[in-house]
């Protein structure tokens, strides 16, 4: 029995451990299990438990929570074990608590990010963010923040590791305080404005708004790649993507989302200045009435997705067709169209038109065709559109399927 007890267990390759535990990377808490098996375990489970800090009333594997509480908790853990830092990738916070909010013991916090004095330690502290993602359930002003809170946001911006930034139901009260903003950006990549609203400079033109003195040329500037604007009352946008000396490179984006813009004429001239460099358009027209955008200057596109609404009805067929008139050949390697039709099948017409168009030679490098209709699979509707749309459903690369069961779940999903 002594000669059995002295022989040594088994032991995993380190390769082997971490490898299992990469496939828990989104189970926090079997993360902190592993984490507390011993010590070979520990830099792995570390590695994806902070790779991602919520700091909001509900988090989607957290459960529950005080924001706040969870800010100082998170601080006095950095301060004690500074070597987790390097690991902290992605930062989200959110002021307020979500619509969806579902727990009433826990306390609602509406305004934790201006109060939480940590919140600012945090900003300081961190050192190696690559997203960033602030939102709000409500308005979150820009003119409210304090200086120290500004000087500390601001460095968090200009981290090297900083390539993706996201705002939602920001109101900046000029063009100023934004380019300020983002100005200390190094290397960023990637910008999401979603209800967001920058105000026009009060008495001052579009060609003399406010731009940092210190601002580099623009080849030094990182060219962003990803753009988008979700819900965005942008005055000055023409003038910070495509005036004389534009604040930002967009020389190389490769992706752009535009969702209920008030000016098609800026987001058109925005395409033809992206021209071949624009892979993937993902597009919201809304109320929009029917414009005719000329995608053929996009000759690098490979995805086009359309979100198409039902107000008013007529509209979205329209939509579908005029922006598909104008892919031409010269989008040689265009592989997947997506178009999601918010609107009745039944009230809507022109469904063999569009499967002619599809039949073009102009769409003969498609590889994938996505269309979302808002009727589920089994009825009559939706089979009928199937059956007028047979050419495109031989060629064996359409998929229909069903949309949203309700209008309150079509708004969700338009915001997203």
């Amino acid at each position: 029995m002594d000669q059995l007890e002295d022989i040594p267990s088994p032991r995993l390759p380190q390769e082997l451990i971490d490898h299992i535990i990469d496939h828990l990377y989104d189970d926090p808490l079997a993360l902190a299990n592993c984490a507390r098996v011993c010590q070979a375990w520990l830099p792995t489970s570390r590695l994806h438990l902070f790779a991602k800090v919520s700091l909001k009333a509900t988090s989607p594997h957290n459960g529950p929570a005080v924001p706040q509480d969870r800010c100082k908790r998170l601080h006095a853990l950095l301060a004690r074990s500074p070597q987790i830092i390097p690991h902290i990738k992605e930062l989200e916070i959110c002021e307020g608590s979500p619509l969806h909010h579902t727990y009433p013991n826990v306390q609602s916090s509406t305004t934790w990010v201006t109060t939480e004095r940590t919140l600012t330690a945090l900003f300081k502290m961190l050192s190696h963010v690559q997203r960033f993602d602030f939102s709000s359930t409500s308005i979150f002003h820009w003119s409210t923040l304090s200086p120290t809170f500004i000087t500390a946001l601001c460095i968090l911006f200009s981290l090297p590791s900083l390539t993706y930034v996201r705002l939602h139901s920001w109101v900046f009260p000029d063009f100023a305080s934004l380019t300020m903003l983002l100005s200390h950006c190094q290397n960023l990549k990637a910008v999401a404005l979603s209800s967001t609203t920058i105000n026009s400079d009060s008495g001052s033109e579009l060609g003399h708004a406010a731009v940092p003195e210190d601002r580099d040329d623009l080849h030094a500037q990182t060219p962003l790649e990803v753009l988008t604007l979700d819900y965005v009352n942008f005055a000055y946008l023409e003038y910070w993507l495509l005036g004389h000396r534009p604040l930002v490179d967009i020389r190389t984006l490769r992706e752009l989302r535009v969702a209920h813009f008030l000016d098609p004429h800026i987001i058109n001239r925005l395409l033809h200045a992206l021209g071949g460099s624009l892979e993937r358009f993902h597009f919201k027209p809304g109320c929009w009435s029917v414009y005719p955008f000329d995608l053929s200057v996009n000759t690098g596109l490979r995805r086009l997705r359309l979100t198409l609404e039902d107000d008013p009805t007529t509209a979205a067929m329209d939509w579908a067709m005029t922006m598909l008139s104008s892919i031409t050949e010269s989008n040689a390697v265009l592989e997947r169209v997506e178009i999601e039709f918010y609107a009745d099948p039944k009230k809507m017409t022109g469904w063999r038109d569009l499967d002619s168009l599809f039949m073009q030679p102009q769409f003969g490098s498609l590889k994938r065709v996505e269309m979302g209709l808002f009727a589920i699979p089994t009825h009559a509707d939706f089979i009928a559109v199937k059956e007028e749309m047979s050419g495109l459903g031989s060629r064996e690369i359409a998929r229909w399927y069903q949309l949203g069961k309700n209008r309150n779940a079509r708004a969700a999903n338009l915001r997203q």
